[in-house]
């Protein structure tokens, strides 16, 4: 089984949580604040909560592939989790928390490495990649937050 590595970031937004949650818990503002997320489309009739699966086109480093994810956690206005549902394995996770107004935020992306020497040697460089694009997507969060 591959291993799996993860990427913590977090920030400070000068705005209430409950202004910040719907930016990374609703499909419709996923593809504005997640780095890397070209298209996100329903499947089937739930586009919300637990279980809401969506088709999904992410651009990682040079290639676009598809995938499907599902909302597999959420605890309103705390945290969020979107999960692939295919044969790979990665998560984005959001989770919140507020201090007089300024919401915390931390951004975990965890994600299957692939095995072999050549994936053992590119680790650093896929891991560097993530982290950069964890922190585009806390800067966009930051933006559409208004802040």
């Amino acid at each position: 089984m591959p291993e799996m590595t993860t990427v913590r970031v977090n920030t400070r937004i000068p705005v209430a949580v409950p202004e910040v949650f719907p930016l990374v818990s609703r499909a419709e503002h996923a593809v504005a604040v997640i780095e890397g997320l070209e298209e996100l489309s329903p499947i089937g009739e739930q586009d919300a909560g637990v279980g809401a699966r969506f088709d999904a086109v992410l651009r990682l480093g040079p290639k676009t592939v598809s995938a499907q994810i599902e909302i597999a956690e959420l605890v309103e206005n705390r945290r969020v989790t979107w999960s692939s549902t295919g044969g790979d394995n990665r998560s984005i996770t959001f989770e919140l928390r507020e201090v007089e107004q300024i919401t915390a935020v931390r951004l975990t992306i965890a994600y299957e490495r692939p095995d072999g020497l050549g994936a053992i040697l590119l680790a650093p460089v896929v891991e560097e990649t993530v982290r950069s694009k964890a922190h585009h997507t806390l800067a966009r969060l930051r933006e559409l937050s208004g802040s």
